[in-house]
């Protein structure tokens, strides 16, 4: 893959989570990056505005016309209260982004849209594209409705959907499952509250996830949807152990019975098939050692 330097890259919640980490790697590598944030920014490539402006999203797209769109604003904590807003950032959001592109006078390259795991919901084992999604919850329900919605625009724009599932990284916030350990971990604590410990779920790390989404962005393929996953398990336990060792002792786990949800599914992970196909198979360079030995360190 080739990076050009004169191409702009739009980045929607550019000071999110995963933004930050995509933004970081695209101004490496010499591309123009602009996107989005809520607030204010002493960034002048960030642009203050609400998603839920199509016409605010239309001004600073024409203004800045980029080649390539990355949508990632969204809400993405599945325990948020307020489910109305979720719904309308996670869809009316998306759809106002991609009509206010409609408005423009040319065709941006590619549009990468984040959804989510969430949409297959507890299906247990290994899950593929063609299954039937089954969400559980309302973040999840929110992403597959976007989901059905963005299919309408995909005979006039250039769209591929991900569906990452769970990964974590450098400058998570805390109330995520990885940060919140590690941050127990880092204060000494004795004690922490989980929930069911022996379930299985992936631990990807976030740099595996921007470096799937670059090679995506810029591949020949458009109007699929396909999983952002390696396929591989741990247990909330497995990743105890390895903290564990990392850290030179045991933290106590003591389970809260209101973290533990309601039929939870044993075993939760992503079939890599399609991926694989589309862009290759990197996962090897991403080990959760890695991933845990970089969160213990960071200030």
């Amino acid at each position: 893959m080739e990076l050009h330097s004169k191409e702009k890259i739009f980045i929607t919640g550019i000071n999110g989570f995963t933004g930050k980490h995509l933004e970081a790697y695209l101004v490496k590598n010499n591309y123009n990056v602009f996107g989005t944030v809520l607030g204010n920014s002493l960034n002048k490539n960030h642009f203050c505005c609400d998603i839920l402006d199509e016409n605010q999203l239309f001004e600073i797209l024409n203004q800045i016309k980029p080649t390539y769109v990355v949508h990632l604003a969204a809400i993405s904590f599945v325990a948020s209260k307020n489910q109305q807003n979720m719904y309308n950032v996670n869809i009316f959001g998306t759809i106002n982004l991609i009509n206010a592109i409609e408005r423009l006078d040319y065709k941006p390259k590619k549009i990468l849209i984040a959804s989510s795991a969430a949409i297959y919901g507890n299906i247990e084992g290994e899950l593929n594209e063609q299954m039937c999604p089954a969400p559980v919850n309302h973040y999840g329900n929110s992403k597959l409705v976007m989901e059905n919605m963005l299919k309408s625009y995909f005979i006039n724009q250039n769209i591929i959907i991900t569906r990452p599932f769970n990964y974590t990284g450098l400058g998570q916030e805390g109330h995520f499952l990885i940060p919140k350990i590690i941050s127990h971990y880092k204060q000494k604590k004795d004690i922490i509250e989980l929930g069911n410990i022996d379930v299985f779920r992936e631990f990807n790390n976030v740099d595996y996830v921007i470096k799937c989404y670059i090679e995506l962005l810029f591949s020949d393929y458009k109007s699929e949807v396909v999983n952002v996953c390696t396929g591989n398990e741990l247990s909330i336990n497995n990743i105890l152990d390895k903290i564990s060792l990392i850290a030179g002792y045991r933290i106590q786990v003591k389970v809260n019975p209101e973290f533990v949800r309601k039929n939870e599914v044993k075993i939760l992970k992503g079939s890599v098939d399609k991926l694989h196909g589309m862009i290759g198979d990197f996962t090897e360079d991403y080990g959760i050692e890695r991933t845990l030995e970089e969160m213990l360190k960071e200030k």
